[in-house]
């Protein structure tokens, strides 16, 4: 069946005088849309709901949650929610603040890798922008740098901005709508989520954030990810199962004081991880200051181990029941996301062929990577359309 074809609103006016100029990014949920805002002037970027959803209410409901989630969240360095509305034709949309620049990940397709204090430069107000989201009572679910828009229109030649709360979760609201009875539908970057998430469990906290931030300073320092795979069921095996590999022994120059605080950060259980991101923060600087470990930073068992021996923590037992993955597809190729139908298994994981390519690797992918001008929230929050209809294919085979 040929797809809802999407009206044209490069240059009609939406109610609130924002009148389209160009279609700047879009996926299976939305589209977004440079715009100016009549009355003052103001160029905007405008997220707005494809047509074929006009008659889903749950996808109309995540579409108005992460709208929810991003007022919730106000920092400087997380995307501004300017306006919400309805178009004529009764979709939903939203305002969101214009960003010129690129994202991490095309800087670090660039770059490489980072030094330690270019990267905990980069990061430290991103950081306190998801303390600010915790507290709020929101977890982002989907870090990666992807998600972070260096911004060259906001005062600073690199001012960090985090993106895409497309499936952010409420931790007042479990029922969050990515949880399935027949199965579970995880919706993410499986290379950075957390034991937990990509478990499919549905048991998500603030400390699943502090893990993917583990994942992505790995990845700054390194140049390459830790358990990124072949298939989405290999990394998933991966996370689940698989030792980390050290960050000095890819980079030996990074200090034993960074590299505890990678690997506390990526506690395989919660419980080792550092209790909140103000506290990964601190452990960040400390390390810049002590290389070889501050007091605080020895008061954690990992880090002590890994500052004094220098070697790879020992391989931890592998999570009975690894998720196998039924089913994957791309639900937006530019930003990585995919979505995934897990089935639970009582004993070892039985590997099941993902439907598409798995995601690129990293740096090293080949991918091409273009400098976009994107809108705030862009196109990771749009996969859960396409997202939903997939879904439902999978779940009935």
């Amino acid at each position: 069946m040929s797809a809802t074809p999407e009206p044209n609103r490069i240059g009609t006016v939406l109610p609130g005088a924002y009148q389209v100029e160009r279609l700047i990014g879009e996926g299976g949920m939305g589209q977004v849309f440079a715009a100016i805002h009549l009355p003052s002037g103001q160029r905007v970027a405008i997220k707005i709901l494809r047509g074929r959803f006009i008659r889903d209410r749950g996808i109309i409901d995540r579409f108005l949650r992460e709208a929810q989630a991003v007022t919730m969240c106000a920092h400087p360095h997380v995307v501004q929610l300017l306006d919400t509305g309805y178009a004529d034709d009764g979709l939903p949309f939203m305002v969101l603040t214009y960003l010129e620049g690129e994202t991490l990940v095309d800087l670090l397709y660039r770059k490489g890798r980072f030094k330690e204090l270019e990267a905990v430069q980069l990061l430290t107000p991103i950081i306190a922008a998801l303390e600010a989201t915790h507290r709020a009572g929101v977890v982002h679910r989907d870090l990666k740098p992807d998600n972070i828009y260096l911004a060259r229109n906001l005062g600073a030649a690199q001012y960090p901005v985090l993106m895409d709360y497309g499936i952010a979760g409420l931790l007042s609201d479990p029922n969050d709508g990515l949880t399935w009875t027949n199965g579970a539908l995880l919706v993410g970057t499986p290379a950075y989520m957390a034991p937990e998430q990509a478990a499919g469990t549905g048991s998500v906290d603030p400390r699943a954030d502090i893990y993917s931030m583990g994942v992505l300073l790995y990845e700054l320092l390194t140049g390459s990810s830790p358990f990124q795979r072949e298939s989405e069921q290999a990394t998933i095996d991966a996370i689940l199962q698989e030792a980390m590999r050290s960050p000095s022994k890819i980079v030996p120059g990074i200090s034993p004081a960074m590299e505890a605080v990678i690997l506390c950060a990526m506690g395989r259980s919660p419980e080792h991880r550092f209790v909140s991101m103000n506290v990964f923060g601190a452990a960040l600087h400390d390390a810049l200051q002590q290389p070889m470990g501050s007091a605080a930073l020895r008061q954690y068992p990992l880090a002590e181990r890994v500052i004094a021996s220098r070697m790879a923590p020992p391989a931890p037992a592998p999570m009975p029941g690894s998720p196998v993955v039924r089913g994957a597809e791309f639900a937006d190729k530019r930003s990585r996301t995919v979505m995934i139908v897990l089935d639970q298994q009582d004993g070892s994981s039985v590997a099941a062929a993902p439907t598409s390519a798995a995601a690129p690797s990293g740096p090293g992918s080949g991918r091409s990577r273009a400098g976009l001008i994107i809108a705030a929230v862009l196109i990771g929050g749009t996969a859960l359309g396409a997202v939903l209809f997939i879904a439902m294919q999978y779940l009935h085979r």
